[in-house]
């Protein structure tokens, strides 16, 4: 097994975790059967370049960042998470000020 499969291996199983995903849901969201997603996830299936591209969509990241080290992957999810917080808050001070101009 090559540091490759390793690290696409434990993004997949910290992405899924991370999203709260089970291997069937992850499975149904980018079109493949469960059991791949488990062999991927076992290292025991390479998949092709179309399937990593709907993993990845899956999970709102590129293809490449599945081969990334995982804690440069939890960074990338980290500072998503902080995006949807800091576009939730505007939204709603946007709402407050709407109302008081009213």
């Amino acid at each position: 097994m090559t540091d490759l499969h390793r690290s696409l291996a434990a993004n997949l199983k910290a992405l899924r975790s991370r999203w709260g995903y089970s291997q069937a849901e992850l499975a149904e969201r980018s079109g493949v059967s469960v059991s791949y997603v488990g062999e991927i996830e076992m290292a025991l299936k390479w998949p092709q370049a179309e399937i990593l591209e709907r993993l990845a969509k899956a999970f709102h990241v590129k293809p490449y960042q599945l081969f990334l080290d995982p804690a440069e992957t939890q960074a990338h999810q980290d500072w998503l998470e902080r995006r949807d917080k800091i576009v939730e808050l505007g939204e709603d001070l946007f709402a407050y000020f709407e109302k008081r101009s009213r």
